[in-house]
C-alpha cells in the first residue's frame, strides 16, 4: 500500500491536468512511463518546429503539427488545447502572420513548461521501486 501511495504522489502537478492520464494509466507504472516517454519524444521536436515558425511561417507544417498535437495535448492535459485547435484552423486558412504568431507566442511557452513538467514526473516515476 505504501508503494501505491508514493506512486500517486509522484504524479501530481500544478502545471498540467493529469486527470486523463491518472484515470486511464495510474495502475500501470510501466505503461505510464512509456506513455510519457513517447509523448516527450514526439512533442519536443514538433514544438521546436513551431518555434521556427515565429520567424518564418510554414502554414503546412503548423497545420500538420497542430493537428498531431491536438490528441496528445488532450490526453496529457496540456492547458492550451483550445489554442492549438485555433492555430490549426488559422493555418488551414493561411491567416495573417500576426494572428499565427500571436497563437504561437501563447502556445509555445505552455508547451515547453509542460514538457519540463513531464520530464520531472518521468524522472520521479523511474526512481520508484518496480
Amino acid at each position: 500500500m505504501q508503494k501505491k501511495m508514493e506512486f500517486k504522489t509522484k504524479i501530481k502537478s500544478d502545471i498540467v491536468d493529469l486527470s486523463s492520464v491518472t484515470k486511464f494509466f495510474l495502475k500501470d507504472k510501466g505503461f505510464l512511463i512509456k506513455l510519457i516517454s513517447v509523448y516527450l519524444k514526439d512533442t519536443v521536436p514538433r514544438i521546436e518546429i513551431l518555434e521556427k515558425s515565429l520567424t518564418k511561417i510554414d502554414y503546412s507544417a503548423i497545420k500538420d503539427i497542430s493537428h498531431f498535437l491536438k490528441s496528445s495535448f488532450a490526453l496529457m492535459g496540456i492547458r492550451c488545447l483550445n489554442e492549438i485547435i485555433e492555430l490549426e484552423n488559422l493555418a488551414k486558412i493561411e491567416a495573417s502572420e500576426s494572428s499565427i504568431k500571436e497563437k504561437l507566442n501563447y502556445i509555445i511557452p505552455i508547451s515547453k513548461e509542460s514538457t519540463v513538467e513531464y520530464e520531472r514526473i518521468l524522472g520521479d516515476l523511474k526512481k520508484l521501486e518496480p
